[in-house]
């Protein structure tokens, strides 16, 4: 293979950068390649959906395969909180500039993953032994006393149910000191997240400068292509998860109630989880109230339990109200199909995939909708053929 000489560069910019010059491009550039150039990319014009949506989606799996789903949903997270404080705050009190609104979005999330992170959780998985310990002994003293009113000996063996609860909240608070422990790793990708969108919102006219300077080249179609799916996912993202804050927002305001009632330890660990876990629909409730559960069983007795067994029903009925009149008129779609894709989200995407589920599934329908279909243009020809028909009889 030899490298052309004395050719003319294959486009032109007025703005000569690293390999664009004329001499370096021509240096580069393989024999008869300046003829390929010229030639239209019949793969791209045969196909230009297949070939835009394989790219698309090999985005996407690399990310996946990756192990950058949590990093993602943090990115979407921060745009959406900075999308929503820079416009819907913003129309709200226009005289502020949108740089303070975003600088004080930042200084508030800094200082609550700061003193999250560096001192609420360390003192918390600190803890964990003692609370092991408080839990046993509350649950073993609670058998001992149902089985001296009702002689639960003749049922089960009181020394394997007491190793039973030995066991099994010894493998639940490690199980959560390893979540916490976990939960430092995507920490770091939220200070990525963090970072990159500090610098999309600053320089987001720059990318099509950089990705779309040639409008002719494979380039520019694959950005504009990818760039669009993501605006139409990133708006189906903002409304459910919108809708999906406010019911998070209404059951964190009854769970704080009773929170401060109870006098539960860690008010606002407590608060701060309810709202996060309140984020997943179905199983956000579920988790957040099993915490708040356990916590009220160890620290203050079964009937404070009780209690929070009783708000566990209730906001999920309650919730059950919020998200038919809120994300139903959002989504528009059957409980079923709901249901079904949360389910596959969860399976192929873990915890994260049920926040994604939603907007995944409204996302496909919007594609598959702009798609013609293969019966569409026979549809059209027996119309057009029936109207014809009836002319002629007419």
């Amino acid at each position: 293979m030899k490298f052309q000489k004395d050719q003319k560069p294959v486009g032109s910019d007025s703005e000569e950068d690293l390999l664009d010059s004329a001499n370096e491009t021509t240096r580069f550039q393989w024999k008869n390649e300046a003829d390929w150039t010229r030639r239209k990319n019949t793969i791209i014009d045969a196909h230009p959906y297949l070939a835009g949506y394989t790219f698309f989606a090999g985005l996407v799996l690399l990310c996946f395969a990756s192990n950058l789903t949590v990093f993602v949903v943090s990115f979407l997270f921060l745009y959406l909180v900075s999308d929503f404080m820079t416009n819907d705050v913003r129309r709200l009190v226009p005289f502020v500039p949108k740089a303070l609104l975003f600088s004080i979005l930042y200084l508030a999330v800094i200082a609550l993953f700061t003193v999250l992170f560096y001192n609420i959780i360390p003192n918390l998985i600190a803890q964990m032994p003692g609370l092991a310990e408080t839990l046993q002994s509350q649950a073993i003293t609670l058998f001992e006393n149902a089985n001296a009113r009702w002689d639960l000996t003749q049922y089960v063996n009181p020394q394997e149910v007491k190793s039973a609860i030995v066991t099994g909240t010894t493998s639940t608070l490690k199980f959560l000191a390893g979540v916490f422990s976990a939960s430092y790793k995507g920490f770091i990708y939220f200070i990525f997240a963090l970072v990159l969108n500090l610098l999309l919102y600053h320089k987001t006219e720059k990318l099509d400068g950089v990705f779309g300077r040639r409008p002719k080249s494979l380039m520019n179609f694959f950005y504009r292509f990818v760039i669009t799916r993501v605006r139409v996912f990133y708006y189906y993202f903002r409304r459910v998860m919108g809708g999906q804050i406010i019911i998070s927002g209404i059951n964190t305001a009854i769970s704080t109630i009773v929170i401060f009632a109870l006098g539960l330890p860690y008010p606002f660990l407590l608060i701060g989880a309810v709202f996060v876990f309140g984020l997943l629909p179905v199983a956000g409730n579920l988790i957040s109230n099993t915490i708040l559960t356990v916590m009220a069983f160890v620290t203050i007795g079964p009937w404070a339990a009780a209690i929070c067994l009783g708000l566990l029903i209730g906001v999920h009925k309650l919730e059950y109200f919020l998200n038919s009149k809120i994300i139903g008129d959002i989504v528009h779609m059957p409980m079923f199909i709901t249901l079904t894709s949360l389910v596959v989200c969860e399976v192929l995407f873990g915890i994260v995939g049920l926040m994604l589920a939603i907007p995944l599934v409204l996302f496909l329908r919007h594609e598959f909708e702009q798609m013609p279909g293969p019966e569409s243009n026979a549809e059209g020809e027996r119309s057009k053929d029936e109207g014809k028909r009836l002319k002629a009889e007419g």
